[in-house]
């Protein structure tokens, strides 16, 4: 494509932006070549499946799967992580929201991570999968093991992580106070933005943030 015809879509793309016609301007943005800031308007004009497809295109794999899960396409999503080489994401998506506990199982069966929130991860997984099938006891125990260990994990991004699907999993089976336990785990990590999460979570899970430190108080 030559630079003139990028150079008026550029144009056009930013004529419907202002416009606030974010699908045309999608539209402009991928023809143009730019895959991820195309994903981006689709998303914001509501089309997740080509926002989906951009996403993938741009290699923005958790972008792309989470378009897919919010159309209700878990397996879809569960392939785009396999395609990445993730099985772990992969196996997640396929426990917590296509409820395929043994297909999740096999796929956390290749997974043989070193650093430790992976490893902690992958527990959670499994213990989660266990819960599918009606064994809730080792998902306590992997929920206990991250609440004690969390400290060490890292970059902050990992643990963040770590968080995020502990937190998931004790929803998963009804265990407020584990969930709970998890965030005052990362509170005392100095965890950034722990604060409004664990406020926003106790709001819906328990209806209210009795005990939970206040936002300004937050690290």
């Amino acid at each position: 494509m030559t630079e003139g015809r990028l150079h008026l879509l550029d144009r056009a793309a930013l004529c419907y932006e202002q416009a606030g016609l974010p699908l045309k301007a999608a539209r402009c943005r991928e023809r143009a070549g730019e895959p991820a800031a195309a994903a981006r308007l689709y998303r914001a004009a509501g089309d997740l499946t080509q926002a989906a497809r951009c996403y993938e295109r741009a290699g923005d794999t958790a972008q792309a799967a989470q378009c897919l899960l919010s159309l209700g396409r878990p397996e879809e999503a569960a392939n785009l992580w396999l395609a990445a080489r993730n099985p772990l994401e992969a196996a997640w998506i396929l426990v917590v929201d296509a409820r395929r506990p043994r297909r999740a199982r096999d796929l956390l069966a290749e997974v043989n991570p070193t650093r430790l929130g992976v490893v902690l991860r992958r527990r959670i997984a499994l213990a989660l999968c266990a819960a599918a099938e009606g064994s809730v006891q080792p998902l306590v125990d992997a929920l206990v093991e991250t609440e004690r260990r969390l400290a060490d994990v890292s970059p902050t991004s990992e643990r963040a992580r770590v968080e995020r699907w502990a937190v998931q999993a004790a929803d998963e089976v009804g265990r407020p106070d584990l969930a709970a336990q998890v965030f005052a785990a990362s509170y005392r990590c100095g965890q950034r933005g722990v604060v409004e999460r664990w406020r926003a979570w106790a709001v819906s899970a328990l209806g209210g943030t009795a005990g939970i430190p206040d936002a300004e108080e937050g690290r």
